[in-house]
């Protein structure tokens, strides 16, 4: 017995039921590793923290690898989905977008109340070559920024 695979490319290949199970493997495994590692090498992912010069109250940002983003400040804790780019800009940044998808309805660092649901928002993040470090900025250019925020973990 023989199973036929069609692909794009070749739409009569065969392969012998025997190499099946290891040819499935092959190809899952090398799609789970690439994306994995896509996913676990970039810079962001892991937890942040910054302490506000004034209230020396601290913020957390965890980036998980799945694309969400839990933010703490206070005792405010909001949820947000993120994409970032995967590499850097010519002038070092990295370009995030993020929307809010849940939050708590309690104060932040500030002493606010905050209601962010659905918004999106849009920073720059450079950062340090040790990739313990980063700043956050308005724009691609360090002309309007906060931090740096600390690797945590």
């Amino acid at each position: 017995m023989t199973i036929r695979i069609q692909t794009a490319s070749n739409p009569t290949s065969r392969v012998s039921p025997v190499l099946m199970p290891l040819v499935l493997l092959v190809l899952i495994g090398t799609q789970s590793q690439s994306t994995v590692a896509q996913l676990v090498a970039h810079p962001v992912i892991g937890t942040w923290s910054w302490t506000g010069f004034v209230s020396k109250c601290v913020e957390t940002w965890q980036y998980r690898n799945d694309g969400v983003m839990l933010a703490t400040s206070g005792e405010a804790v909001t949820e947000w989905r993120y994409s970032v780019t995967p590499q850097a800009s010519e002038t070092g940044f990295y370009k995030l977008t993020q929307t809010s998808v849940r939050q708590n309805g309690k104060k932040d660092c500030s002493g606010d109340v905050v209601d962010e649901m659905g918004t999106v928002a849009t920073v720059y993040l450079q950062i340090n070559p040790a990739k313990d470090r980063h700043i956050v900025c308005k724009t691609g250019s360090l002309a309007a920024c906060f931090g740096p925020l600390g690797r945590v973990q």
